[in-house]
């Protein structure tokens, strides 16, 4: 669905020095995308129908996205959530990623790239799922942090039964800074190299009590985020603007589980989210 925003749409990127090579970084601009993260939360019914939902801030998004969200929303159907044998009610928080692409006559191209519904709300204790014990973050690439660039690394990791790294490798990492190609590729390997360094070091507590507590390793989803000092991360409800990483990444030993999680986009910026299948699961297409 499309709209014409009456306003400029994200924070202005800071750019890198470029010399002669202007011109590229014009063309790279085609690649910035203005973002919106939207949280709120959705009630389920028993049948996966849209019960009921409610949206945190709706300050920037206007009257004809809240319409958009609203007819998109109420016609998702999810895989009922059941407890005990029996469909139920169910409610989780929500978080929903809209992105925002010019078009050549001045107006823009809305889609919802990303969904996540938590579970907090789903009465399992913490001690099911994989936690953080020791994460240490990266330390800033010395290069990248003179430039002033600022970026996001998603990391996967398997996490063996004594709480160590068995395998960790990058599925994708977005720049909040502007670049040529080869400026931008270069920031995206020291961010990755930094992320994989770290988190070769970094500990979990395993889960000890629920269906997974038996297994011989898991998989989690770890942001690392890299923001330079006096910056702030943006906050559901807040325009932005970043670069998508263009690359695809194959992780075999992960394809299945990163398959049934879906897209990273739509995550808190900081936490430990395991690559387990959700009591959430939206049948229908996000929308667009």
């Amino acid at each position: 669905m499309r709209y014409i925003l009456g306003m400029l749409l994200g924070i202005a990127l800071a750019s890198l020095p470029v010399g002669s090579e202007a011109g590229n970084v014009r063309a790279m601009r085609k690649q910035v995308e203005s973002t919106l993260l939207v949280s709120g939360r959705i009630v389920i019914a028993p049948d996966g129908t849209v019960k009921d939902y409610k949206l945190d801030d709706t300050r920037a998004l206007g009257a004809p996205l809240e319409q958009f969200l609203d007819a998109t929303i109420r016609h998702w159907r999810f895989q009922p959530v059941v407890l005990d044998g029996v469909a139920v009610t169910a409610e989780a928080p929500m978080r929903i990623r809209l992105v925002a692409h010019p078009q050549d006559d001045g107006g823009m191209q809305v889609r919802i790239a990303a969904t996540w519904f938590g579970e907090e709300d789903d009465g399992r204790p913490a001690t099911d799922f994989p936690r953080q014990d020791r994460i240490n973050p990266p330390i800033y690439p010395r290069e990248a942090q003179m430039l002033g660039a600022q970026g996001i690394v998603y990391l996967i990791a398997s996490i063996g039964r004594d709480g160590k790294v068995q395998q960790v490798d990058v599925e994708r990492v977005n720049l909040r800074t502007l670049g040529t190609e080869q400026q931008m590729a270069a920031l995206r390997r020291q961010f990755a190299d930094a992320s994989l360094r770290a988190a070769r070091t970094w500990t979990f507590l395993p889960p000890t009590t629920g269906k997974e507590a038996g297994l011989d390793h898991w998989l989690v989803r770890v942001p690392v985020t890299f923001l330079m000092h006096g910056q702030r991360l943006s906050q559901p409800g807040e325009w932005e603007s970043y670069i998508p990483d263009p690359t695809v990444r194959d992780l075999p030993w992960a394809r299945e589980r990163l398959r049934l999680a879906g897209s990273p986009e739509a995550l808190p910026d900081s936490g430990v989210f395991p690559l387990t299948p959700s009591r959430f699961q939206l049948l229908n297409a996000p929308g667009s």
